[in-house]
């Protein structure tokens, strides 16, 4: 009986734990496609060095806005 509880407890350390790295890789890579889409604009409309520091900008910009959505810090 002992063994069963500690599994439970176990299995739910495991799952918190992969939720937790799922929702940062959903950051990362919804980051990642919202500076993709402006520096791409921005780099198809003006020049191509410009949308890549607009591709960096706007990644951290929508990783920052995500994140406190998600956390509130």
């Amino acid at each position: 009986m002992g063994e069963e509880k500690v599994s439970d407890g176990m299995r739910e350390k495991v799952v918190a734990f992969l939720a937790e790295w799922q929702m940062g890789a959903i950051l990362l890579l919804g980051s990642a496609i919202v500076g993709f889409v402006f520096g791409a604009v921005v780099g198809t409309m003006w020049s191509g060095f410009l949308g890549l520091v607009i591709f960096f900008i706007s990644a951290i910009l929508a990783f920052s806005l995500f994140s406190y959505l998600l956390y509130g810090r």
